[in-house]
C-alpha cells in the first residue's frame, strides 16, 4: 500500500467518521435490512402466484375461450386491469360467472388462496421502500454540505462520478487528497476497493439469468483491470453501460402508455431526461446531469478530450492511439457503469411498484382498511 492510499484511509476515518454520519450509516443500514427482508418475503409468494397464473390462465382459457377476447383487448397493461374493472363495473353477472369458472382451475384457485399473503408482503415492502427512500433523501440533503457538492461536480467534469455515496465517505476537501488518490484507493492491492465498491452487485440474493451473466462480466472486468488488461476491461464495460442505459429508458414502457422502443443512445438519454424531471429529487437532477454529460463523451462519434473514444476500442481501430486505455480511465468508466446502475435500479423498482400497485390496487385498500395501523 503507498502512502497516498493509507493517508486517504487515514483521513477518511478522521474526517469522514463523525457521529452524525455514523448514526446516518446505521439507520441506513438498519431500513435496509426491513426492505431487503419485505422484498424477500414478497418476492416469495410474488414467484408462486406467477408459475399459479402461468399456468391456470392457460388451462382457463382453453377450458372457457369464450371469455378470452373480454381481456385480451389493449396496448398497455393499464388497459387491460381496465377491461376487467369495466367488466366488474358494467356487467357483475358475467364478471361473477367468471369467478366462478376460475375457481374450477386448481392453480387459479391457489392462487386466490396465497393472494391475501402476497398483498400484504406487497403493502409491507411498498412501505419499507418508501421508508429507505426518504431516509436516503434525508441523509444527503442533510450530511453532504453545499462545499462537498461542488467538490463532487467538479470531480464528476473529470469523469470521477461520486452519486453513488450515501453519506459523504471520501475525504474529498482535504487539500492533500487528489482525485489519483481517489482513484487509487479502488485500483490498489488488485483493486480491492473496486471489489468492495461491488460486492453489493455480486452478492445479490438470487438473481436472475440476466443479473448472472452481469455479475460474470463485473466479475471478469475487475479481474482484467487489476491485471492491467485496460482494453479487454472497457470493451466489457460497454456492454453493461449500454444494458443499463436501455433498462432505465424502458421504465414504465408499456405500463400507462404504448411501449416504444429507443434503438439510439440519443433517444434513451431524452426518456430518462424525461424521467428524472418528473422527480423532486435534487440529488437524482445532479446525479443523471453529470452521469449523461460524461456516458455522452465516451460514446460521442468524434473524440472528446479527457474521455476514452468507445468507436475506437469496441471496432477495434488498432492503428489509432485512441484504443489505449490507462487505469484510470478503467476506474473511471467502472465508477459510471455504478452509477448508471444505480439510477436504472431506482426506476426499475419505480416501474416494479406502480405495474404490482395496478394489480393488486383492490386488495391493498382492502388490507389498509382491515389494518389501520399497519404502517407503524
Amino acid at each position: 500500500m503507498n502512502e497516498n492510499i493509507l493517508n486517504l484511509i487515514i483521513k477518511e476515518r478522521q474526517q469522514c467518521r463523525t457521529p452524525e454520519i455514523l448514526a446516518a450509516i446505521e439507520e441506513q443500514e438498519r431500513l435496509s435490512e426491513i426492505m431487503h427482508v419485505k422484498r424477500e418475503e414478497f418476492d416469495k409468494y410474488n414467484d408462486q402466484s406467477f408459475e399459479l397464473l402461468q399456468v391456470g390462465t392457460e388451462k382457463f382459457f382453453n377450458t372457457f375461450p369464450e371469455y378470452k377476447s373480454g381481456f385480451s383487448g389493449g396496448e398497455t397493461k393499464i388497459d387491460i386491469v381496465n377491461n376487467c374493472i369495466n367488466i366488474a363495473m358494467t356487467n357483475p353477472q358475467m364478471f361473477s360467472e367468471i369467478q366462478s369458472k376460475m375457481n374450477e382451475i386448481e392453480e387459479l384457485r391457489k392462487n386466490n388462496e396465497i393472494t391475501p399473503k402476497l398483498t400484504k408482503a406487497f403493502y409491507e415492502y411498498l412501505v419499507a421502500f418508501s421508508d429507505f427512500e426518504e431516509q436516503l433523501k434525508k441523509d444527503r440533503e442533510v450530511l453532504f454540505a453545499s462545499e462537498y457538492r461542488d467538490k463532487m461536480a467538479d470531480y464528476a467534469d473529470k469523469g470521477v462520478l461520486l452519486y453513488y455515496l450515501e453519506t459523504p465517505d471520501l475525504p474529498i476537501l482535504d487539500s492533500e487528497v487528489t482525485i489519483e488518490d481517489v482513484l487509487e484507493s479502488l485500483l490498489f492491492n488488485d483493486c480491492f476497493g473496486m471489489r468492495i465498491l461491488f460486492s453489493p452487485l455480486m452478492q445479490m440474493d438470487n438473481p436472475g439469468i440476466s443479473m448472472k451473466r452481469k455479475q460474470e462480466d463485473i466479475g471478469i472486468t475487475i479481474e482484467l483491470i487489476a491485471c492491467g488488461h485496460y482494453r479487454s476491461a472497457v470493451r466489457n464495460l460497454f456492454a453493461l453501460l449500454d444494458s443499463e442505459h436501455k433498462k432505465a429508458a424502458n421504465t414504465y414502457e408499456g405500463i400507462i402508455k404504448r411501449k416504444q422502443e429507443y434503438k439510439k443512445g440519443i433517444q434513451r438519454s431524452k426518456k430518462i431526461s424525461k424521467l428524472v424531471e418528473s422527480l423532486d429529487n435534487s440529488w437524482m437532477d445532479i446525479a443523471w446531469e453529470k452521469v449523461n454529460s460524461y456516458y455522452a463523451k465516451v460514446v460521442s462519434t468524434n473524440p472528446v478530450e479527457g474521455a476514452i473514444h468507445r468507436n475506437s476500442i469496441v471496432h477495434g481501430d488498432y492503428d489509432s492511439q485512441l484504443i489505449d486505455v490507462d487505469k484510470y480511465a478503467a476506474a473511471k468508466l467502472m465508477l459510471l457503469y455504478l452509477n448508471l446502475r444505480i439510477i436504472a435500479d431506482y426506476f426499475s423498482n419505480k416501474a416494479e411498484i406502480l405495474e404490482n400497485l395496478l394489480l393488486y390496487l383492490p386488495s391493498i385498500i382492502l388490507y389498509i382498511q382491515d389494518h389501520p395501523d399497519s404502517k407503524s
